[in-house]
């Protein structure tokens, strides 16, 4: 079982629901300090590095009318997290609502390697595999 308070389970939990709140609002900030200065999201074929990254990805997907919703759902955390550091595993299913009826878009496998920062909790790294994607299997 892992070594992690309730308190610090809840707000490692409350972290991965923001994620989907703010890049599915095009608040790219607000997305950025999720992670750490020199967080990372890998797994796309571009991946995010740095904080500027988050940024300017939200800005992207607002300019282009893509309405994302992420759900991320099953979080697991790794029976060695703790107190200052985790691993958690969720799946998720990204819908994209730009054209009606909305559409399952991708589906995710996700790692969030995430760490206690003073009070708070943020992303180092967040791995994303995505066996299933409309536009890869589109071409």
């Amino acid at each position: 079982m892992a070594k992690i308070s309730l308190e610090n389970r809840l707000a490692v939990y409350e972290l991965i629901a923001k994620y989907s709140h703010e890049v599915d609002n095009y608040r790219g900030e607000a997305w950025a300090d999720l992670f750490l200065d020199d967080g990372k999201l890998l797994g796309p074929a571009n991946p995010f590095l740095g904080r500027q990254a988050f940024i300017n990805q939200a800005r992207s997907l607002k300019e282009r009318g893509i309405q994302y919703r992420h759900v991320i759902t099953n979080i697991y955390l790794d029976d060695d997290s703790n107190d200052e550091q985790a691993t958690a595993h969720a799946y998720g299913v990204v819908s994209e609502w730009s054209e009606k009826p909305a559409k399952m878009d991708i589906f995710v496998n996700y790692r969030f390697d995430v760490v206690k920062r003073g009070e708070k909790w943020k992303f180092a790294v967040v791995n994303v595999d995505m066996p299933y994607s409309a536009e890869i299997l589109q071409g």
